[in-house]
């Protein structure tokens, strides 16, 4: 059976479920399991989200952060495969495919997306995420090319041993060390994903002082 569950935080996204809600149909039409978290927003986005009757939404009354909000999703999730994602939109939802190459047997244990492939960087975000990945690679020896990327797939029994802790933006960061430290002996599978970042002003959730969370 190869069927995945779909983990989507979601925090005042109203302007972009809609079309994320369209283009998760084709999962859904795949019998994919969708859960969609959303975390106390405050705009119209859970008035959305409930019209949509093939998700699974599991509403937060304050927020909480983004860690808390996808623990709380994993705790849903019925299938043995999982994919995260998030819902901002800054990697359109068709890239989810390209996460649904699990396959133990292949020894493609989780998959990992990357936003950059050079080392030229145009802001702030970039170079933090550079400076965490190369952090992250010089501390487990590893070879990862962005840490910090929310769009990941691995098989729930690789994470379940872990007792996860990261309610912020950390929680990306965890979860890739709990990845490689349960599959020493198998490369990370890492793919190139089509990405375009979101300014604070439209909408971008994340900001430099959680930089300081992530590195402790």
């Amino acid at each position: 059976m190869n069927k995945y569950t779909i983990i989507i935080p979601v925090f005042n996204e109203e302007k972009t479920i809609p079309y994320l809600l369209k283009h998760l149909g084709k999962y859904i039409s795949e019998e994919h399991e969708i859960i969609i978290i959303d975390d106390g927003s405050t705009d119209n986005s859970i008035e959305i989200l409930k019209k949509n009757n093939n998700i699974i939404l599991i509403q937060i009354q304050n927020n909480k952060g983004k860690g808390y909000a996808i623990r709380k999703g994993l705790k849903q999730a019925t299938n043995k495969k999982i994919i995260i994602f998030d819902g901002d939109i800054e990697i359109n939802p068709k890239e989810i495919s390209r996460l649904m190459i699990l396959d133990k047997s292949k020894n493609i244990n989780y998959v990992l997306g990357y936003r950059y492939n050079n080392l030229f960087y145009s802001n702030l975000f970039d170079l933090g995420n550079f400076i965490f990945t190369s952090l992250f690679n010089f501390i487990f020896k590893a070879k990862h090319k962005d840490i910090l990327c929310c769009a990941k797939s691995f098989y729930l029994d690789d994470i379940n041993q872990y007792k996860l802790k990261s309610n912020g933006f950390d929680i990306d960061l965890e979860l890739s060390a709990s990845l490689f430290l349960n599959n020493k002996k198998v490369k990370a599978h890492q793919i190139p994903l089509e990405y375009n970042r979101r300014s604070i002003f439209e909408g971008k959730k994340l900001k430099i002082s959680d930089g300081w969370i992530i590195l402790l």
